[in-house]
């Protein structure tokens, strides 16, 4: 069955929250090791929306995500993964 469209815009509020407030992710990122620092920023952007999100969604409905569930909230994290890239890279280059 897969998100229906409250979740669906429930994670888009999700990802677009943490979009505008790059500094709640990008300052862990400065604290660690890394080689590329938009990768790491990336993984710890997607970290954090799916984690906010998958709260929300267990609070909401009393259950995880099934696997169509999850699929579809991967497939909206990929059709955004290009504005989050560019987000992150411009608050990165801002410093």
């Amino acid at each position: 069955m897969g998100l229906d469209v409250i979740e669906e815009k429930n994670l888009n509020d999700v990802i677009t929250y943490a979009l505008e407030y790059p500094k709640m992710v990008l300052s862990e990122a400065a604290s660690w090791p890394f080689t590329n620092m938009e990768d790491f920023a990336t993984g710890l952007y997607i970290g954090y929306m799916g984690g906010v999100f998958f709260d929300g969604f267990l609070k909401r409905n009393k259950r995880f995500l099934d696997s169509e569930e999850y699929s579809d909230f991967h497939a909206i994290i990929s059709k955004r993964n290009t504005e989050i890239k560019l987000k992150i890279q411009a608050h990165l280059h801002k410093k």
